[in-house]
């Protein structure tokens, strides 16, 4: 490990007006980042409209799904939209897929019956199909389509796939069958390596190297010249996603169980609001990278020397977030980011 990264970019929501989010896309393009990570939380904006009209606005940054998955729309509806994008830019898009267990759940889009794991995987096989070129070749067990089918055009070449993953199992499959694995909210460093040994694991048991297998990750970020104000920004983050996040993240972060626990119970008791107030100085410092721009130096380290290959500046940015971009585009990403990265590579 040479301390550094392959790339730097940011993860974005899809919480805000889709015109605005454009706009930070070209914002970021423009400064230089390597790629901006869009979502599809819940019932906000959808991320295909946003994600065409960022390539379409922009001409050197990547753009990634991340994710989509394949209930909320069939898996040749995926292989259509992935493959039409990658038209509109050609080489700069990443296209994410997991099963988003527990945003399903909680709108009641589960599927009696459901596999996700059976499912996210068949999609994939399907992906690596149809974007390849060639008919699906096999019966689903998971949704519906013959074997025959395929895109009626052509796509382009080469759409990198990647694997949402959160558990061990699903984690070992992205070393199976993904080209890459983004990691979800909340990636602490000790749970980047955790991941990657489960990737090897499954790269390893169908003969690929899981080191070639690209890690990106969410990692809550907040830099401003006072530090206080930095780690202040990502208490409502932290507070909102430790009452949610699957055991897994929270159990090989290295985070104490009763701070975890504390906050958890402040959430189910007082929303929000009153587990911000309890978070401790530990679990900001397990979970989030906040503070100067030293200070996010020296904390985004570990999660190099973890494998992370691109973190995804996410959510808060900073107390003054504009203010924030602009510091993570001038003096954080020129630190972090081998000089070989770029927009098609890294």
């Amino acid at each position: 490990m040479d301390g550094k990264f392959a790339a730097f970019g940011l993860s974005l929501s899809n919480e805000d007006p889709a015109p605005a989010t454009v706009e930070l896309v070209r914002r970021a393009d423009a400064l230089g980042f390597d790629e901006v990570s869009l979502p599809e939380s819940r019932h906000f904006r959808s991320v295909f409209a946003v994600a065409a009209a960022s390539l379409v606005a922009t001409d050197r940054a990547r753009v990634r799904i991340g994710i989509a998955n394949p209930v909320t729309r069939h898996p040749a509806v995926l292989a259509m939209e992935a493959a039409t994008l990658a038209e509109l830019g050609p080489g700069r898009l990443v296209f994410g897929v997991g099963a988003a267990v527990w945003t399903m759940a909680a709108l009641g889009y589960a599927p009696p019956g459901w596999k996700p794991y059976t499912h996210t995987l068949e999609t994939i096989r399907a992906l690596r199909a149809w974007l390849g070129g060639q008919a699906l070749g096999f019966t689903p067990t998971t949704f519906a389509a013959l074997p025959h089918t395929r895109l009626d055009f052509t796509p382009p070449p080469g759409i990198p796939i990647e694997l949402g993953a959160v558990s061990a199992r699903m984690m070992e499959a992205g070393g199976e069958v993904a080209d890459g694995v983004q990691l979800g909210a909340l990636t602490s460093a000790r749970y980047v390596t955790w991941a990657r040994e489960r990737i090897a694991a499954g790269a390893a048991r169908v003969g690929r190297e899981g080191g070639g297998i690209r890690v990106s990750a969410n990692i809550l970020l907040s830099v401003d010249r006072d530090r206080a104000a930095a780690r202040r920004a990502v208490r409502d983050v932290l507070a909102y996603y430790l009452a949610r996040v699957e055991g897994v993240v929270v159990d090989e972060s290295g985070a104490d169980p009763a701070d975890v626990a504390a906050v958890r119970d402040a959430v189910g008791r007082g929303g929000v609001g009153a587990g911000r107030d309890v978070v401790s100085d530990d679990l900001v410092r397990v979970f989030a990278v906040a503070g100067t721009v030293d200070d996010v130096l020296g904390q985004l380290a570990p999660y190099a020397a973890a494998g992370l290959d691109v973190p995804l500046a996410w959510h808060t940015f900073g107390p003054d977030r504009a203010a924030a971009i602009e510091t993570l585009a001038h003096a954080v990403r020129p630190a972090l980011v081998r000089e070989a990265a770029g927009p098609s590579g890294g």
